[in-house]
């Protein structure tokens, strides 16, 4: 594609983005969204659909079957998978993930939540309504609150149900048109084993799978700490926290609230002591 030079722009916006995954993230800055294609191998995929599959069975026994969450349109979402399986642990924490959002966050970050969601074919879900990771927002801000990482399980086309976005409706408040959406709606094409990388407020919606087989991803949103998590991830794990001190408020055991002022001074204290 050619390249063409510019005619009375004397501010080229925003300082050039450098460093790791420069490209990407201005990418993710501009358009909204970009990917990293093929970042796991094939098989890491499959099993990672096998376990998705298994988590997926044990939280439907746990509120008494798929039809109780098919009442609370949360069918065929699988959630705070890592609390289930180390193998999604790791992918929440793979480094190649985390290099991204932290370029683009910076080191305090936190995993608001990792979710599981299962495309299956000619099935329209909750998820296929246009939305933003950030839900119920109707502002814009000059720096990201939030980067969604979503794992592709399946190749993500418009044949399969891939993630359907609206580039630049991050930098937009309100929904647009149906005119524009139709315009301007974009699928990426991409293997699985990718990762999209999106600003969590650029609207998209996952497509209509029209392929014979499902299709399966992960999303996972990494937010400042400002931002709450969609369920409390140190309950679910139900383990002491990790020794490193940036994971641990990387999954949330730093920056969720504590019950009472002595158990907060209590943690800053024993934070004190292993500093010394």
């Amino acid at each position: 594609m050619p390249t063409f030079g510019t005619y009375g722009v004397v501010d080229g916006g925003p300082a050039p983005i450098s460093g790791d995954h420069a490209e990407l993230r201005e990418e993710i800055a501009v358009r909204g969204y970009g990917a990293l294609p093929s970042l796991l191998d094939g098989e890491t995929v499959d099993h990672l659909k096998a376990v998705m599959d298994e988590v997926y069975a044990r939280q439907c026994e746990e509120v008494g079957g798929e039809a109780a969450l098919a009442a609370m349109n949360d069918a065929d979402i699988v959630r705070c998978l890592l609390a289930y399986s180390d193998d999604y642990m790791a992918l929440a924490t793979h480094p190649t993930v985390l290099a991204v959002v932290r370029a683009v966050l910076g080191d305090n970050v936190v995993l608001l939540m990792q979710n599981g969601i299962i495309n299956r074919p000619t099935r329209e879900q909750f998820p296929t309504n246009w939305h933003r990771d950030l839900n119920y927002q109707h502002w814009v801000c000059s720096q990201p609150l939030a980067i969604s990482a979503l794992v592709c399980l399946e190749d993500f086309n418009s044949e399969t149900g891939g993630t359907v976005f609206l580039p630049g409706s991050h930098l937009v408040e309100r929904f647009p048109s149906q005119a524009i959406v139709q315009q301007g709606e974009v699928t990426p094409d991409l293997p699985r084993g990718s990762v999209i990388f999106f600003n969590s407020m650029a609207f998209h919606r996952a497509g209509v799978n029209r392929s014979n087989r499902v299709r399966r991803a992960v999303n996972h949103v990494f937010g400042v700490p400002i931002l709450a998590q969609q369920v409390d991830i140190p309950a679910m794990l139900n383990r002491e926290p990790p020794e490193d001190p940036w994971l641990q408020g990387f999954l949330g055991y730093r920056w969720n609230p504590t019950r009472n002022v002595a158990e907060w001074r209590r943690q800053r204290i024993a934070q004190a002591t292993r500093r010394a």
